[in-house]
């Protein structure tokens, strides 16, 4: 499903971040070149309120201040998809900047109660463009 300007604008000012993964799905094509069968791909799009927190760093070289730490909540759809684990990345857009999510699950906390609460997630976005 694609976010939509209506669908965006029915969530703001709160919709700040647009999250796009890639997941396999149940489609086998075969590859032109090779032959070999390939997983088919699914983009699975959700608009989410994202608070970033500021990189902490100080100036030394080799230091990557384009990396924020994030928590945020789910707005449409208001759920992951089963496919979308910890460790998951997808191309997002977060305040109009372009980067990269990845979805932080807290693994500490026990599988039952983890998966209903889905919705509220934390993770870190790197600007594109970053080392």
């Amino acid at each position: 499903m694609a976010i939509t300007s209506e669908t965006i604008a029915t969530y703001a000012p709160w919709g700040n971040a647009q999250l796009a993964f890639e997941v396999g799905n149940s489609t086998i094509t075969d590859d032109p070149t090779t032959g070999n069968p390939v997983q088919g791909v699914e983009v699975l799009e959700y608009l989410a309120a994202i608070t970033l927190e500021a990189p902490n760093w100080q100036a030394q070289p080799g230091v990557d201040n384009t990396t924020y730490s994030c928590r945020g909540r789910l707005l449409t759809p208001t759920i992951f998809d089963n496919r979308i684990t910890n460790g998951s990345q997808a191309e997002a857009t977060v305040n109009g900047v372009l980067g990269r999510f990845e979805l932080t699950f807290d693994l500490a906390m026990d599988s039952f109660h983890r998966r209903d609460l889905r919705q509220a997630f934390q993770g870190t976005f790197r600007v594109n463009g970053g080392t």
